[in-house]
């Protein structure tokens, strides 16, 4: 009975174990999930042609390859340190001998040789750096990945920007057609002796700052277009009109109820970046240690010259060969290898107090992104309702218009207010899909 208990408590635990292990993995695949409606590709298809294309189009990202490889050639320099090295050397000479008793003598002689040399024992100072080199590789690799990351990123966060750049644009020149509307309605107005000439100056003064309005902000999307072609290399006419489907997404999509929490320690590029250049500053110590060391080299040679004979003026070739182990020994550098492992100490200890900063401000950036991301959908919300709002004054406005009740310049007040408050909207929601652009890379580089 005993037995039959004990087993059916240890299945139970089986099973409960097995649920929360579930539980965990489903919640943990919730947590790091994304709403695919707040991609911003998805109502602009063209940002995915732009982004294809700018590893051939974009000279950020031109450089950006060249440095990848710099860092495998530098890598392969380092590689061939460690393996064999050929010499072969040839000399021809012609000779003149004045010796006692005779005239002078010409003779022609050839040296010739071939050297062989290869690393026996370093001390470990060429893993050493064979491994510098590596770290220096992939930190090259590692920042040629985010270079290219935080270009999409900006692209993407531009490409919204000229998007509302447009959308505001397009509104202020609609501002603007009101105000000339209402300015001239003002000034027939006077003329019937219903407004005053102050009414008119002041609905023309209106109107002239709309218009410095919207050539100011022609000025700034003819820079930032100009910007934006050079960052992507693309030429095409960009389409920066809001599409219907994006009308309706950030008129009615529930924004915000994904915003993924991070699993885990955040990481980014930088602090990667620290994590090698500590190991380097190790690798370098390793160097500086073997600096007043002996190293041994396996040497091999073949040599061939010409030697006199004895009491004779004529030479005999001679063959040479030689094998064995070369050693040299620098038994004094004047502090040189002392100073290269205390300066390799001091960057160490520089670079983990600033691996240590940089965690803590990633992790304050991480929560801040958060906070952002809420405050953000709770303004969304709040200025759906603004448009609502805005709606609804616009119509009483026109059934007060009809009846006569108000005048025109109420009226249009009402469709000024309308088209801030869109304004306000597009502009909170793409505040926000920025932000969640930033804080989508922390996270999908700390899960990589």
């Amino acid at each position: 009975m005993v037995t039959s208990f004990m087993s059916l408590f240890r299945f139970a635990k089986f099973v409960l174990v097995i649920g929360c292990l579930f539980f965990a993995i489903s919640t943990k695949a919730k947590i790091n999930s994304f709403d695919d409606k707040e991609n911003i590709v998805v109502y602009f298809p063209q940002l995915s042609e732009i982004i294809r294309g700018m590893d051939d189009n974009s000279p950020m990202l031109k450089i950006n390859n060249e440095r990848v490889k710099e860092g495998s050639f530098n890598k392969m320099i380092a590689d061939s340190a460690q393996g064999f090295t050929a010499d072969l050397n040839i000399n021809t000479y012609s000779i003149y001998e004045n010796r006692p008793g005779g005239d002078y003598y010409q003779s022609y002689k050839t040296i010739g040789s071939i050297y062989v040399r290869k690393p026996f024992f370093q001390w470990g100072a060429i893993k050493a750096k064979n491994r510098i080199a590596e770290l220096s590789e992939n930190q090259n690799f590692k920042d040629s990945g985010n270079t290219k990351s935080n270009l999409i990123v900006h692209v993407k966060s531009e490409f919204l920007n000229m998007v509302l750049l447009s959308f505001e644009l397009n509104l202020a020149k609609k501002i603007l057609q009101l105000r000339d509307q209402n300015a001239e309605n003002t000034r027939k107005r006077n003329e019937l002796g219903l407004v005053t000439e102050l009414n008119v100056n002041e609905a023309g003064i209106k109107k002239l700052e709309q218009s410095i309005q919207v050539s100011e902000l022609e000025r700034i999307f003819q820079s930032r277009n100009s910007n934006f072609v050079y960052d992507t290399g693309y030429n095409k006419k960009l389409d920066l009109n809001i599409s219907a489907d994006f009308k309706n997404f950030y008129l009615a999509h529930e924004i915000g109820l994904k915003i993924p929490l991070l699993v885990g320690l955040p990481s980014s590029n930088e602090i990667e970046q620290l994590k090698i250049q500590i190991e380097t500053q190790d690798q370098k110590v390793i160097v500086a240690n073997s600096g007043k060391k002996p190293k041994l080299n396996m040497v091999g040679a073949f040599f061939q010259d010409q030697i006199d004979l004895v009491d004779s003026p004529d030479s005999v070739r001679r063959n040479n060969f030689l094998i064995g182990i070369e050693a040299n020994w620098d038994l004094w550098d004047s502090h040189l290898s002392k100073g290269q492992k205390s300066l390799a100490f001091a960057k160490k200890r520089k670079l983990e107090i600033e691996l240590e900063s940089k965690t803590r401000k990633l992790k304050v950036e991480v929560k801040d992104y958060q906070k952002q991301l809420v405050n953000l959908s709770n303004q969304i919300k709040l200025s759906r309702e603004l448009v609502n709002s805005a709606k609804n004054r616009l119509e009483k406005s026109q059934i007060e218009l009809n009846a006569k009740r108000i005048t025109s310049i109420n009226h249009f007040e009402s469709e000024i207010s309308l088209s801030n408050a869109n304004l306000n909207l597009v502009r909170t929601i793409f505040h926000y899909m920025q932000i969640k652009l930033q804080y989508e890379k922390i996270i999908n580089y700390s899960k990589s």
